[in-house]
């Protein structure tokens, strides 16, 4: 029979996501030409019971975190979990003769092919939230916060994985939240009035907004929960992104990362689509994480993306693969030439389509970016001004007569040009980039 050949291939899956998939699709989906097959109930009963335990456990866990991203990933992975007791609570009053409740599931055109290709998918997740929970054992203050913030995510997509594997194999679709009166702990939150939308404009309900809000931008609702999750865990808020700088363990160099939640929606969402802007031991990256699965083309290392900044022309390009199947990104020079594109910028749409031609959108608005692309050229060494091979040798020529020496002016700003630069910003009270920054470059006198 497929269906327990397929479960045996999971084995005893469950990692506190839920049940395994055999048992899950047994309880949903008539088998064998239309006869369908009885599940004892015991087997029923015992998945329901883990399931309790899951939820009980995830709902202990969610109380210590309060509001905010950790807490929003576990609300979406319990509804997630109470989902499928309330289909295998249907299918135990089905076989013991009890009113079935009806529970209305999406329908999907099945997908064998897709169906393997996922389940291969994940297998390679389970061993990524086993790590995760490694990683996050024994961690605590910011660095703990943001490895549980790791490990809530991977159990989400590995949930989401779950779903996938469902609707390419039985044209199955589990939504996020339960449609079954009373399974769901999310209740609708009462109509505002005008006053209570007034006072609670901010978390402190003044005017201004918290004291770690960007006062540059008044536009933005810094009351959102993923702000406040943000500062708490030591990032600094510059417009719609949440910049942390720290320093790498390997090196000791420093380590950039920012994050835009302009996509950012309050309450349970199926994805929330991200933009990162890292550096991290010299490398710079510009990372597209689409926060669902995507299925690519195997054979090669690369995904399509088509990205538009601002009014200008759609570029269509090919973003490198993440280590998991949620997006693309751009590294190293490519990720510093994406940045340079976006200093000035105000919006950035970008798309990103599956080798099935589903394609995932997000638009992000760059609101306060600049502070986040300043350090990450900072920490990497490189400029966020387009500069030509000219401009380069002018600074070069620059340093030299300056009896700074950068070498011969050839516009290849290599490692003499940068330790030129470095003393040269030093000895001018300027941040010791290496790189010819907008504020070396004014202070120069070049525009």
């Amino acid at each position: 029979m497929r269906v327990c050949s397929m479960s045996g291939r999971f084995g005893a899956w469950n990692l506190k996501t839920g049940l395994t998939v055999g048992a899950l699709v047994l309880a949903l989906w008539p088998l064998g030409g239309g006869a369908q097959e009885a599940l004892p109930l015991s087997e029923l009963r015992r998945e329901i019971a883990e399931i309790d335990a899951s939820v009980s456990e995830a709902e202990a866990q969610k109380a210590k975190y309060g509001a905010g991203l950790i807490s929003t990933l576990m609300e979406a992975r319990i509804e997630t979990l109470k989902l499928t007791r309330a289909v295998l609570e249907n299918r135990v009053a089905g076989e013991t003769g009890g009113a079935q409740r009806v529970i209305e599931l999406p329908v999907a055109r099945p997908d064998p092919e897709l169906a393997d290709k996922v389940l291969a998918e994940i297998l390679a997740q389970q061993k990524i939230v086993a790590a995760a929970e490694k990683e996050a054992q024994g961690a605590s203050g910011l660095i703990g916060a943001v490895a549980q913030s790791r490990v809530e995510t991977e159990k989400l997509s590995l949930a989401n994985l779950r779903g996938n594997w469902l609707a390419a194999t039985y044209g199955i679709l589990l939504p996020i939240t339960p449609p079954v009166a009373g399974e769901s702990s999310a209740q609708p939150a009462p109509a505002k009035t005008a006053t209570a939308q007034s006072a609670a404009a901010t978390p402190e309900g003044t005017e201004k907004g918290p004291d770690w809000a960007d006062a540059a931008h008044p536009e933005i609702d810094y009351s959102k929960a993923i702000f406040s999750q943000l500062h708490r865990e030591k990032f600094t808020i510059h417009g719609w992104w949440g910049l942390s700088q720290d320093r790498a363990a390997i090196d000791d160099s420093p380590k950039i990362f920012g994050i835009n939640v302009s996509e950012y929606k309050e309450g349970l969402q199926l994805s929330t689509p991200k933009l990162y802007v890292s550096c991290k031991e010299g490398e710079t990256s510009v990372v597209f994480d689409a926060d669902d699965y995507i299925l690519s083309d195997y054979n090669v290392n690369t995904v399509p993306v088509t990205y538009r900044i601002d009014g200008q022309d759609a570029v269509q390009d090919r973003w490198s693969k993440l280590t998991s199947p949620k997006g693309g990104g751009l590294f190293g020079a490519q990720g510093q030439r994406m940045i340079r594109q976006l200093y000035d910028a105000e919006k950035l749409f970008v798309r990103l389509t599956e080798k099935n031609g589903k394609t995932h959108d997000a638009t992000f608005h760059m609101a306060g970016g600049q502070a986040v692309f300043d350090a990450a050229a900072a920490a990497c060494g490189f400029s966020t001004l387009d500069l030509t091979a000219a401009d380069y040798r002018a600074i070069q020529t620059m340093l030299n007569s300056a009896g700074y020496e950068a070498g011969t002016p050839d516009g290849v700003w290599g490692a003499g040009s940068a330790q030129a630069m470095r003393a040269w910003q030093a000895e001018n009270g300027l941040a010791t980039t290496g790189a010819p920054d907008r504020a070396s470059l004014a202070a120069m006198g070049m525009n």
